[in-house]
């Protein structure tokens, strides 16, 4: 029957093709990227794995930031995709200065922390920031055109790249290189793929039409700020406060927990434009079963994750203590599925502005939790923090939605 509501229209196929060929493109991702977290893993051990993680996400803080939800605007007012590039290139590039003055300024380590090998990875892997934003760039356009398939070329190709690169590579410095070099190729494909649906390919720098995009990005912008910081502020409080072995555990179980939020991810990519052509009571019967989908398969992720994390202990026995971790983490993910699809609609309806507050609110609420229990009780109360803080953010959305 669920699957009945994607099949039986164009609207219903529309949806299914595109979210399915992200799914494809995911998949390729996602086993290249649990590959790669194998081989590290493995290679490494939890204290190996644990710099590995602390160099990642000290970038990846900077990846939604560089989106700033610009896509979104871009979809709903019609802009020039010339501007949207020419704006994301300005804010990466303006990232990239904050990034290496942030690392500059952060306490340094020996032993733990921000050592001088986890600094010269971060140093070597800020270039991505910029890559991520011109994947991403692209990624707008074919959202619009509804041609996700050229979306997950970009990503399969990259992907693969950095997985065969890192198999060939020994060290964390190596590793990173690899994973760089993908992340440039994905850019690169994304950019060539994208000229087939533009006329001329090109950047605009006008300062009052980029100053125009800013300002009505700025809400959802500063939402996914919010959204960044405490996605990834546990891991570096754990950072800070806690031995690199608990980094590598908590992120290993953490990588684990995100590959299946992709999917309400790739499945709101595909409606959001679809819910912008939508009559309101046409649109109210395509979020209820959106809704019903979403959950019911956010469930069945829920119960595989479980089941499946004491195969954890197969990757080294460093880290059968993330089986825990993940069990917990599994255990948000109906809140994750489910808030990705209040939140667009609420980017759908112009009521944006609600979403600073709630993930403003989150923010502070994540942060607190996290800066009294990690220290104390480590990553088992980071995975509980993280899960009560998107139950949260489903309730207050979830209100704002109906209100």
């Amino acid at each position: 029957m669920m699957f009945d509501f994607l099949l039986r229209t164009p609207l219903r196929k529309q949806l299914f093709g595109n979210t399915l060929s992200q799914i494809i493109g995911r998949v390729i991702s996602a086993l290249a990227t649990l590959g790669i977290t194998i081989l590290l893993a493995r290679r490494f051990g939890a204290d190996g794995y644990g710099d590995f993680v602390k160099i990642t996400t000290f970038v990846a803080f900077f990846y939604l930031l560089a989106d700033f939800g610009y896509n979104a605007i871009f979809l709903r007012d019609e802009t020039h995709w010339h501007d949207l590039l020419g704006l994301r290139i300005v804010t990466s590039v303006f990232l990239v200065s904050i990034a290496l003055v942030v690392l500059l300024i952060i306490p340094h380590g020996t032993t733990q922390g921000y050592t001088l090998l986890v600094r010269f990875g971060i140093l070597l892997f800020i270039p991505t920031i910029l890559f991520q934003a011109l994947t991403t760039s692209a990624n707008a356009l074919f959202q619009k055109h509804l041609r996700y398939d050229a979306s997950a070329i970009a990503i399969a190709v990259g992907s693969c790249t950095s997985l065969i690169l890192v198999w060939i590579s020994s060290g964390i410095i190596p590793a990173i290189t690899a994973i760089l070099i993908g992340s440039g190729l994905t850019a690169l494909v994304s950019l060539v793929l994208s000229k087939s649906f533009i006329k001329t390919f090109g950047i605009s720098l006008s300062p009052l039409r980029l100053r125009s995009l800013f300002i009505a990005s700025f809400p959802l912008g500063l939402t996914l700020l919010f959204n960044v910081v405490y996605f990834h502020i546990d891991s570096i409080i754990l950072t800070f406060t806690r031995t690199s072995a608990e980094v590598g555990i908590y992120g290993l179980a953490y990588k684990i927990f995100e590959l299946p939020l992709v999917l309400p991810t790739f499945f709101m990519n595909a409606l959001y434009p679809v819910m912008l052509t939508y009559q309101k009571n046409e649109l109210k019967h395509i979020i209820r079963k959106s809704c019903i989908l979403l959950f019911f398969t956010s469930l069945l992720f829920t119960v595989a994750v479980w089941f499946s994390a004491p195969l954890l202990v197969y990757i080294k026995t460093d880290f059968s203590s993330a089986i825990p971790a993940l069990r917990v983490l599994s255990l948000g993910l109906p809140f994750f599925f489910l808030s990705s699809l209040t939140m667009w609609i609420l980017i759908a309806a112009r009521k944006q502005h609600a979403l600073v507050y709630i993930y403003g609110g989150s923010m502070v609420f994540n942060i607190a939790l996290n800066m009294v229990f990690i220290p104390q009780y480590g990553y088992m109360a980071a995975a509980w923090i993280t899960v009560a803080s998107e139950a949260l953010v489903l309730l207050v959305s979830g209100i704002a939605v109906v209100l």
